[in-house]
């Protein structure tokens, strides 16, 4: 097995290449770590005769270029990609709660989490009542120094990620989106402050596009199918949410075209539980059961048994 890090966060792969070393009982030589920045290493491996199967996690984009180089030697491969999730808040749910789901979850690791409901579908009726609601979580989000406990954001991974980041909500913004809050960069450090944008067209890049930073792109709806559209509108399918009364909830929740999904808060995350995505999200699932067989292959032996006139 070859372990390859991401280019802009090598150590912690070293980390667990040292973990794995020192604290577990896997042999010498069964688990070897690579760090390179070199975009040609990733080529090697994904081209190379001897690797039989290749496991990504990063864009979409990129999962394209690794699937495409792993057909000419047939590999199998498991790809998580990316997402641009919706949080459907029904007009019957606990609107404080859904808020802060919605506001807390979208700056978990300062909004670079494939999973995270970026998008948050909102019943017309309620629009504005629930868009201060989650304006006033966000403003309680502190970030800052990660060692500090009282810490909840860190900063974006680089400069270049945060300039992204800032285009995409500039662009939001001159499209026709209103900024409710957040669009600052703040120094030192590359952090962004939490940004909710309101009036965002379905289908306006905010929307369809993945920023992988700390903004939520609020959008109404008129109806539950209106929503179930609205959701469905979308390359994506890895993850979402939804808020509601329990019956109806689960009724809408099943109508969208997700790998995983939370109903009233409930955590998908765990290791006993499959995850990955529909449509451009991804191939395979990891964790649970299907998560260890994504790395087995199925053989057959057939011998013939003593004394069988068969």
């Amino acid at each position: 097995m070859v372990l390859k890090g991401a280019p802009d966060t090598p150590l912690i792969t070293l980390a667990l290449g040292e973990i794995i070393a020192n604290h577990t009982d896997i042999p010498s030589g069964v688990v070897n770590v690579l760090s390179s920045s070199d975009p040609n290493v990733g080529a090697a491996l994904t081209t190379s005769a001897d690797v039989d199967m290749v496991t990504f996690t990063g864009s979409t984009p990129t999962g394209r270029a690794i699937m495409a180089a792993a057909s000419d030697t047939l590999k199998r491969v498991f790809l998580e990609l990316g997402g641009k999730s919706a949080a459907i808040v029904l007009d019957d749910a606990d609107f404080n709660t859904a808020a802060v789901f919605s506001a807390f979850s979208m700056v978990t690791h300062a909004g670079q989490g494939c999973a995270l409901t970026s998008r948050l579908l909102v019943p017309n009726s309620h629009h504005d009542e629930i868009v201060e609601l989650v304006k006033a979580n966000f403003s309680h989000v502190r970030y800052g120094d990660p060692t500090d406990p009282k810490t909840y954001m860190g900063p974006l991974i680089s400069e270049k990620q945060r300039d992204k980041v800032d285009a995409m909500v500039k662009r939001a913004v001159a499209a026709g989106a209103s900024l409710v809050t957040g669009g600052e960069k703040v120094d030192p450090g590359y952090f962004y402050t939490p940004t909710l944008l309101t009036n965002v067209d379905p289908d306006a890049e905010i929307a369809q596009e993945e920023v992988f930073g700390p903004v939520l792109a609020v959008i109404g709806y008129d109806d539950d199918d209106d929503a179930v559209r609205i959701a469905n509108n979308s390359i994506y399918g890895l993850s979402g949410a939804i808020f509601g009364s329990a019956d109806r909830a689960l009724a809408v929740a099943r109508r969208i075209r997700t790998g995983t999904f939370s109903i009233n808060g409930g955590n998908y995350f765990s290791p006993d539980a499959p995850f990955g995505g529909y449509k451009q999200s991804g191939i395979g699932r990891e964790m649970g059961v299907a998560g260890l067989e994504e790395f087995l292959e199925r053989k057959t032996f057939a011998a013939p048994v003593v004394g069988d006139a068969g």
